[in-house]
């Protein structure tokens, strides 16, 4: 089968507030190890690029897949981005047993970059770091894990074989130390139109990255520019990257038109939902001068909404208006960042008619249904994904005087246009089986 989806779920598991060997989501990591496992002996070489890369069964799988021939490149970011608060004790589901040690996704990554460093891997075997840092105020806090964000948010893994390839996509980072949510993964195989952005991509993000060998621990938040490349679209995947020139503003537009084309209806599930009516300082643009304010995605579903198209709205996070306190007062949501954006987007949402939105605490898959058309998406739907400026330059931050920065804000990014039925069909019953949840709730 050229497509294959996967859904992991809390209620796969016995406490939903358990942290796990298996990392954040079990049931994909077995079944990314069951594809690369069912046909190893045609796979010549295997690329990840995986935002947090902690799970230490996993890498000792691609350890041994190595040691047999096979070349595995793992992309990540530098230890510095990985969370070292708040440590817990690990399960161990095949054995049930739980860790007399508490951990943090930061020393669990410590341990498997300090055995890739000090040379106890097979050459075949390479971990590298994509350390590009992206930002565009100053008036930014201080994150939980490192000084400013890196922009390598993507879950996607590139695997050659001796003759056609497999394209992984997922939402769970299957990091340890993660709470199991609802998560899904999508594997493409041999199907035309997808290989050659997948290839060029991860060439040019391996000719960006530095091998861990090389890597210097220092922060250096004044070197986070790239040669511009020449951004190739594609009608079936879809790519931003900070070396891709006006790739996220791109990004922006080419949703738009897969919207704007719908004709019944549209469903968009993300963690967070914002990009509505924003706005962006242009100055930090080589082209654009001027203050640019955009709809954004969620504006332009709104619109489609207002033309009859039913609408179909699912995120982890929400923020109830004032005037809702009273209904949801016994209800504690999960709030994004941006309150007050986002209650801009849920307030003119109230009033458009044909748009039903529901909330999940626990959901973590991205992706939009358009008709019989599933975009499967490694973002979220907030201004940040869609906004790429190639000359940000901020002396000091508010909050961080001694920080500066200077370079590209995009963040490293991509979804897969699929139009098999078969596979949309699994997304609808995954958003079906969502919605029947005792912690959904329906807000409209």
């Amino acid at each position: 089968m050229p497509f294959k989806s996967f859904f992991d779920s809390p209620e796969n598991y016995k406490n939903k507030f358990d942290f796990y060997d298996q990392g954040g989501s079990p049931l994909l990591l077995q079944k990314l190890i069951e594809t690369i496992e069912q046909q190893k002996n045609d796979i010549e070489e295997i690329n990840i690029s995986w935002y947090l890369y902690n799970n230490s069964l996993l890498h000792k799988y691609l350890k041994n897949i190595s040691e047999s021939g096979i070349k595995v490149n793992v992309i990540t970011i530098p230890l510095e981005g990985y969370d070292n608060t708040k440590p817990q004790p690990l399960e161990n589901l095949e054995t049930g047993k739980k860790s007399n040690d508490s951990f943090t996704k930061y020393s669990l990554a410590r341990k498997i970059f300090s055995e890739a460093y000090h040379s106890k891997i097979h050459p075949n075997f390479n971990v590298y770091f994509f350390s590009h840092l992206y930002v565009r105020s100053a008036y930014i806090n201080k994150f939980s894990r490192g000084s400013l964000p890196y922009s390598l948010h993507i879950k996607s893994a590139y695997i050659k074989k001796k003759d056609g390839f497999i394209l992984l996509l997922s939402s769970s980072n299957l990091a340890v130390r993660d709470l199991v949510k609802h998560e899904s993964m999508v594997c493409i195989e041999d199907e035309p139109n997808y290989e050659e952005p997948t290839k060029d991509f991860y060439k040019h993000l391996l000719a960006n990255s530095t091998h861990i060998k090389d890597y210097n621990e220092s922060l250096n938040t004044s070197c986070n520019s790239y040669e511009k490349i020449d951004f190739k679209e594609s009608s079936s995947i879809f790519i931003t990257s900070p070396f891709y020139y006006n790739s996220a503003n791109i990004l922006d537009a080419t949703l738009a038109k897969y919207i704007l084309s719908a004709k019944e209806r549209i469903i968009i599930c993300a963690q967070h939902l914002a990009a509505f009516n924003y706005q962006f300082n242009a100055k930090h643009h080589s082209v654009i001068k001027e203050n640019e304010t955009r709809q954004g995605i969620l504006g332009t579903v709104i619109n489609m909404a207002n033309t009859g198209v039913s609408v179909t709205f699912l995120s982890q996070t929400f923020a109830p208006l004032t005037e809702d306190k009273e209904k949801f007062k016994d209800i504690k949501f999960r709030k994004p960042t941006n309150t007050s954006k986002f209650q801009i987007f849920y307030g003119e949402l109230t009033k458009t008619k044909n748009i039903q939105y529901f909330v999940n605490e626990s959901l973590h898959s991205k992706f939009i249904i358009i008709d019989n058309l599933l975009i499967y998406c490694s973002y979220n739907f907030t201004p940040t994904q869609f906004i790429f400026l190639d000359n940000v330059n901020i002396p000091k931050f508010k909050n961080m005087p001694d920080i500066s920065y200077e370079g590209i804000h995009c963040e490293v990014g991509m979804h897969v246009v699929i139009e098999d039925i078969n596979t949309v069909k699994a997304f609808e019953k995954n958003i079906e089986d969502i919605k029947r949840k005792k912690e959904t709730i329906q807000i409209k």
